[in-house]
């Protein structure tokens, strides 16, 4: 898994890499285009300015030429003034000259032109002669003047009737002629070359030859007279530098690629851990709901062999008694296995493995360099290469331990396995002990249902068993003060009164306790109940009727509420029945029934004015068969309150008492809506 995620996040990573590297290229080459189209455009530009230019000043030595026609004869000094208002009204002449038949200067304007070195009158001598031969204009290779730089003559021969007269000849500097065609914003952007066959005729280099080594240039063929000229253009940034947006694009997409990478490894990271979570959570469902201690071995067991691809997982029960491990799972099927499984006995002090894992209470990694762990005929016998040993330990104390291992071969369990191996050691730890519990639980469930069923029986008896004897008992007392009452003495008379006291008092007794036992033991029944109807019931009563001196004034605001039936009718019998015994003994004896409701429960009261409780003792009148010493004169049996405390406890509800000595009582109950 961890190599997987890993690869992952190296893929994301080379994936978003080679987006930016084609993003990239793709800027790169569009600028790369953008720029050789500028550089096209430049260039078209220029080669129409210097041939536009050149036409230019043809056309200018042609008006010359034809002011030569038009004339019959002319003189040196109209010449003269002819040519300096050209001069002066058209830039970029160096000088012009007349030339008479023989080739020689004869007029030249300005007088201060530079002399041409001998190469160059010899390339112009050549021109002119191809002028003559072809009687058009012509112009001169490249000329280097005496003084330094270049330049250039055009040739207009001129003719009259056939018959060559001379020539006139326009000098240009090269460095003048081009400074006024070039813009300098062009020339802040590109390198210019002009070239004459190879040789240079203007440019930014001295030997105009870097253009060759940049793959962004452009080179156009210009006309130039009957000359063909070359122009070639090409960017002053050194080829191969990249534009600010491919470089801002390469670093972003760089940077983005990083941490793309690094949001994925952590989403993997974070991926993995809930997966882990989850597996664990799952373990932890199966575990809860496996019914016995096989369960938990065989959900423990197969999670730890799917998550690690071993093929071998063992787990053992530690005997504390014993001091030893018993072998408990096998993940193996086969009869031979299983059995010598279950044949070992590992006892304390009889393996330093079993040493470690004991006093140390860690997991133990066993490689093929610290065999001498385990005892060398278990290795042999269970052809043992590698294994993880790993504790299982609930609230502190050891219960087992779980061996994984790949059966023959070694194998490498990584930090993180042996990690999340020991969290599920640890849930099946927590695990085997709730199976132990609730093992126990069902024994002390069964032990309970016996006893319950022994208390029905007892019940039983009680209630005919032992009840038929004192029914007996009663009709005889009834029938010998029927009989036998008038030779009865006076005493008599009153041990047989006591006697049919007394077994009125059994009988209640009985009643009082069966009905106690009777609460909770069957399912309970909700019904919706009259409330007004039920107290009237019981206000109907004879015990309440008797009570004649005593006023009971019902203040009842429910209508009605969800209970059980026989439960409600227990608790208000209970409570308005010793209310009214303890008010007897007052002269004017009052009770009050009320009651009132907010959002969750109802609550109700029964106040009497009778002869009040001791707080100390307000807490134990709810137990069973207790009394006040000071009111066991007072009829009862010490179980009345214990049943509405019951009832209210099983059916839902609760009980309390205001009272003080000699100030009456007061007992509240609530019962909640939400039943």
């Amino acid at each position: 898994m961890h190599t997987k995620k890993v690869l992952f996040s190296l893929e994301v990573t080379v994936v978003f890499l080679s987006l930016t590297v084609y993003l990239w290229h793709t800027i790169e080459a569009t600028e790369r285009q953008k720029r050789s189209q500028a550089i096209k455009i430049g260039a078209n530009q220029l080669k129409n300015g210097i041939e536009a230019f050149v036409n230019e000043k043809i056309s200018v030595l042609m008006q010359v030429r034809n002011f030569w026609l038009h004339s019959s004869s002319i003189k040196h000094g109209e010449f003269l003034g002819f040519c300096r208002t050209i001069i002066s009204q058209i830039p970029g002449f160096q000088a012009i000259e007349f030339g008479d038949v023989s080739h020689r200067v004869v007029w030249i304007e300005p007088l201060s032109v530079e002399d041409i070195d001998e190469a160059g009158r010899a390339s112009s001598e050549r021109a002119q002669q191809r002028a003559i031969q072809k009687k058009t204009v012509t112009v001169t290779p490249v000329l280097n003047f005496a003084q330094g730089g270049k330049g250039l003559g055009v040739i207009v021969p001129i003719f009259r009737s056939g018959k060559y007269e001379g020539a006139v000849v326009g000098i240009f500097k090269v460095e003048t002629l081009f400074s006024l065609i070039f813009d300098s914003v062009l020339r802040q952007q590109y390198n210019i070359g002009v070239f004459d066959g190879d040789a240079l005729v203007f440019g930014d280099e001295p030997q105009g030859t870097s253009w060759k080594a940049s793959s962004s240039y452009v080179k156009e063929t210009m006309t130039v007279g009957d000359q063909n000229w070359s122009l070639v253009l090409w960017q002053k940034e050194p080829e191969g530098n990249i534009t600010f947006l491919g470089s801002s694009v390469l670093a972003l997409g760089f940077a983005l690629s990083l941490v793309l990478g690094s949001l994925v490894w952590v989403l993997s990271a974070k991926a993995e851990q809930a997966d882990v979570c989850a597996t664990l959570l799952e373990v932890s469902h199966q575990l809860g709901a496996s019914p016995d201690i096989n369960g938990v071995f065989r959900v423990t067991g197969e999670t730890c062999l799917q998550m690690t691809s071993v093929d071998r997982c063992t787990i053992f029960l530690w005997n504390e008694s014993d001091r030893q491990f018993i072998p408990s799972w096998i993940s193996s099927d086969q009869p031979e296995k299983v059995r010598l499984f279950l044949g070992l006995r590992l006892k304390y002090g009889d393996m330093a493995l079993i040493n470690k894992i004991v006093d140390e209470k860690r997991s133990v990694l066993v490689k093929p360099g610290k065999m001498g762990l385990i005892n060398p005929d278990l290795v042999r016998l269970l052809n043992i290469r590698t294994v993880l040993v790993i504790p299982l330990i609930s609230k502190g104390n050891l219960i087992g331990a779980m061996t994984l291992d790949h059966e023959g071969k070694q194998r490498r369990f990584s930090s993180r396995e042996q990690a999340i191996m020991a969290g599920i050691a640890a849930q099946a730890a927590i695990a085997i002990e709730n199976v132990g519990l609730l093992t126990e639980t069902r024994k002390q469930s069964e032990l309970i249902v016996r006893k319950d069923k022994e208390l029905e029986s007892f019940l039983f008896i009680v209630s005919h068993d032992l009840r038929n004897p004192i029914l007996a008992l009663g009709g005889m007392a009834s029938l010998l003060v029927e009989e036998c009452g008038n030779e009865l003495s006076e005493n008599g008379k009153h041990y047989l009164n006591r006697i049919q006291a007394n077994l009125n008092h059994m009988e209640l007794l009985i009643k009082d306790v069966l009905e106690l036992s009777k609460i909770g033991r069957t399912e309970p029944q909700l019904d919706l109940i009259d409330v007004q109807e039920t107290l009237d019931e019981i206000l109907m009563n004879s015990s309440v009727k008797a009570n004649k001196h005593v006023q009971v004034c019902n203040n009842n605001q429910v209508r009605a509420l969800r209970y059980n039936r026989h439960g409600l009718r227990q608790i208000f019998s209970n409570l308005i029945e010793n209310a009214l015994k303890f008010s007897a003994y007052q002269e004017s004896g009052r009770v009050e029934i009320g009651s009132d409701e907010d959002d969750k429960q109802y609550r109700f009261y029964v106040k009497d004015n009778g002869v009040g409780i001791d707080p100390k003792d307000h807490r134990s009148i709810f137990d069973l068969f207790y009394r006040i010493q000071d009111l066991k004169t007072v009829e009862g049996t010490g179980v009345g309150l214990t049943i509405v405390q019951r009832v209210l406890e099983t059916y839902g509800g609760r009980i309390w008492v205001d009272s003080e000595k000699g100030r009456g009582s007061t007992f509240f109950f609530a019962i909640p809506k939400s039943l």
